[in-house]
């Protein structure tokens, strides 16, 4: 669990409101929430861009493997042509 200036902010509004401290009180507790709102709002975004920096490393591996697999039918191809016609002129 982590501390912040959220939480702080909402202990002091408890302490402010109960010695009658009313207005610094709702003021303090609703920074408490408007901190608490944004600091989720962050991490919701980090793990958004965490997520689409994973799925574009996937596609990129997906691509990189894909053209791997094209070269090597290529090389298969060309080898099978090339052992299918024998070299019959004299160098």
């Amino acid at each position: 669990m982590r501390i912040g200036m959220p939480e702080i902010l909402a202990a002091g509004s408890v302490v402010l409101l109960a010695t009658s401290n009313s207005t610094v009180g709702w003021v303090f507790l609703g920074l408490s929430i408007l901190g608490a709102t944004v600091r989720w709002g962050v991490e919701i975004q980090a793990a958004q861009q965490a997520q689409a920096a994973k799925d574009r490393e996937g596609e990129e591996l997906a691509k990189i493997l894909s053209e791997a697999g094209k070269a090597f039918g290529n090389l298969l191809q060309t080898s099978a042509y090339t052992s299918s016609r024998k070299d019959t002129n004299i160098h």
